[in-house]
């Protein structure tokens, strides 16, 4: 009976600060391991199973960067596209086994270690170093990228051997961060070397531009659902559209954050602190990760900074004597002051860089999606999701309708006839294209980047229910244009009011093309009230305006039935000239969303691919159009 009690108190008696401290670190390794299990979840999304895989995630990373980086991404992008599906299973099923690896004891170990060696790879080829190299980085997208999170808490909560009795001081020194080789001072690097870099990139030019901050959010709305993505942009539409205060005020808010665990005896508020700013973060530029597009593969950063702080929270009550940062100091007082001299070096570069100097359409397109949502058209998520975009500078003669070198078609060949009349029709209506701002190249200031971007944002979102051409038609959109031609304009006649003009939720026009696997949204058209009126320019030259001057109407084929000859319709037809109008483009053309006019053969080939990328719906039973009769001949 006496043993019996003996061992009844035993058991009841509490854990040690150094069990506490094992124990925490279990659960942060079996946190870890959930988050690779979800990757690897993301990883296995139809979408990443297509070319999107490759134009999406790995070809935008190249855009900006040093010569040997964009060549080190551009051909292991080509060596990756002709069995996407396949290098994505692998991907995926080496993301499932660090997962699994990570919860069982006996495999933590070659987990942590494959997982350092993949996320070095995909920090190289998926993040492109961050984007640290081409000046864009911005932790509301999550620079420096999230991937580098993952192995810096492994090796923070590596398995070692601990004496369940042995004293654990008090402070960052008892938390399950410091249960690792690397001692009770690397989860304080790490978190003071994060937070101090977060604020090195927000004092970057591109971030301390006017309008930065908020175009990065809109920016990151791409592909979003509408919900969302309005959400997003009213978040952006109020934040201050001049100045770089916010900017500072964030690179403030960091350092504070960054040096409050090392000056300080309590770490808890600068870990709660930090916490809850990428949390904003998260919702806002970072969009979740990019998971509700079907294109995420992480959840990005913010949720591995909030499992880095649950690490570092000390399991020991107890109050430090003195400040980390003071024990250091006194320790190695050389390091010490190296260290915070190179920090302060750093950070004085960084702020005084002039915004001048960087390009021009930069201050609106400064998060790492950028080039892939407003240039390259990706409506799935902005990549890594350090964004999602995303992640480059906007592509002036690209935004002006010129022909994009790097574009490029990966579906079926088109049929030669198809090809053929889509050439002809088109050559025939580029003969009446009338530019509204003829020459226009003066580069967009930061306002009208981040503006022309809203745009974009704004429209997607509120035409997105409009995928469907049944819903379009029951919402009023009626075809103007011969419907036997592959690419059909359809005209809402009860928009066509002036206090319509730019309304995301009175688009006037839009556009189907028609392929073999069913019809496909390709552009929202906002068109004038009436002719002669001039169309607002919001964008600068992103946001231009054109009319078609030789059309003809009033024949059997639609409203707008085909070409004038000589000036000359003919007989029973009238000459027609559009009001002005300008595209808002939904699927990936060459040159970018707001570019003028892409051919008609790539409007067609641009609506297969984003068939083929599940960012359009397929009806496999829809017939293609019939050639006969085509539009204009």
């Amino acid at each position: 009976m006496v043993e019996e009690r003996h061992s009844a108190a035993t058991a009841e008696e509490p854990m040690t600060a150094a069990e506490r401290r094992q124990r925490r670190a279990r659960v942060v390794q079996i946190a870890l391991g959930c988050l690779w299990i979800l990757d690897a979840a993301l990883q296995f999304q139809p979408r990443m199973f297509g070319s999107g895989l490759v134009d999406n995630m790995m070809l935008p990373m190249a855009q900006g960067q040093p010569a040997p980086v964009t060549w080190s991404i551009t051909n292991l992008a080509h060596l990756i596209r002709p069995d996407a599906g396949v290098w994505n299973f692998f991907f995926g099923a080496l993301q499932l086994g660090i997962g699994v690896g990570m919860l069982f004891r006996r495999t933590v170990k070659p987990a942590i270690v494959a997982m350092a060696i993949w996320a070095l790879g995909v920090w190289w080829f998926g993040e492109g170093f961050g984007m640290l190299f081409t000046g864009a980085a911005s932790p509301l997208t999550g620079a420096p990228g999230a991937v580098l999170l993952y192995p810096l808490i492994g090796l923070l909560v590596w398995p070692t051997e601990h004496d369940a009795n042995a004293d654990v001081a008090s402070g960052i020194a008892s938390s399950a961060a410091a249960t690792g080789p690397l001692g009770a001072s690397a989860p304080l690097f790490a978190w003071s070397g994060f937070w101090v870099l977060s604020a090195v990139l927000w004092l970057f030019p591109d971030n301390r531009a006017s309008g930065a901050i908020g175009a990065q959010i809109t920016t990151a709305a791409s592909g979003e659902p509408s919900w969302y993505a309005h959400f997003q942009t009213s978040v952006a539409n109020a934040l201050p559209h001049s100045g770089s205060a916010l900017a500072w005020l964030l690179a403030g808010a960091s350092l504070v954050i960054a040096a409050g665990p090392v000056l300080t005896r309590r770490p808890r508020p600068f870990l709660v602190a930090g916490v809850v700013l990428q949390a904003l973060f998260w919702i806002t530029g970072m969009a979740l990760g990019a998971m509700l597009t079907g294109m995420g593969t992480d959840p990005n950063a913010a949720p591995l900074v909030a499992l880095l702080a649950v690490a570092m929270v000390p399991t020991l009550r107890a109050v430090p004597v003195s400040s980390p940062g003071r024990v250091f100091m006194g320790r190695h007082p050389v390091a010490g002051a190296t260290t915070s001299v190179v920090a302060l070096a750093v950070l004085a570069i960084s702020s005084t860089y002039p915004v001048a100097a960087a390009s021009a359409s930069a201050s609106g397109g400064a998060s790492q999606s950028s080039s892939s949502s407003m240039a390259g058209m990706a409506m799935g998520p902005r990549t890594s999701h350090t964004s999602h975009t995303a992640k480059g500078k906007m592509d002036m003669p690209g935004m002006n309708g010129q022909a994009d070198p790097s574009w490029h078609y990966t579906g079926p060949a088109l049929p030669t006839a198809e090809v053929s009349v889509l050439t002809t029709v088109y050559n025939e209506t580029e003969k009446g294209h009338a530019m509204q701002t003829p020459n226009c190249t003066t580069a967009p200031t930061g306002a009208q980047t981040e503006a022309a971007m809203g745009l974009v944002q704004t429209t997607s979102a509120a035409v997105s229910k409009y995928k469907d051409l049944s819903a379009a038609t029951a919402a009023g959109y009626v075809p103007i244009t011969d419907t036997r031609y592959p690419v059909v304009h359809y005209l809402n006649f009860s928009y066509m009011r002036s206090g319509n003009v730019l309304d995301p939720d009175h688009v006037q026009s839009l556009v189907y093309a028609f392929t073999p696997y069913g019809p496909v949204l390709v552009a929202a058209m906002y068109l004038m009230p009436s002719q002669g009126d001039p169309g607002p320019m919001p964008g600068g030259c992103l946001t231009q305006w054109h009319a078609h001057t030789n059309l003809c109407s009033g024949g059997t084929g639609g409203l707008i039935s085909g070409f004038q000859t000589n000036g000359v319709c003919p007989s029973g037809e009238n000459p027609l000239m559009t009001p002005e109008m300008m595209h808002v483009w939904q699927v990936p053309v060459p040159g970018g969303p707001l570019t003028m006019d892409p051919t008609d053969q790539q409007i067609v080939e641009a609506a297969i691919m984003a068939q083929q990328d599940g960012q359009a719906p397929v009806s496999p039973g829809t017939p293609p159009p019939s050639l006969s009769g085509s539009f204009g001949t």
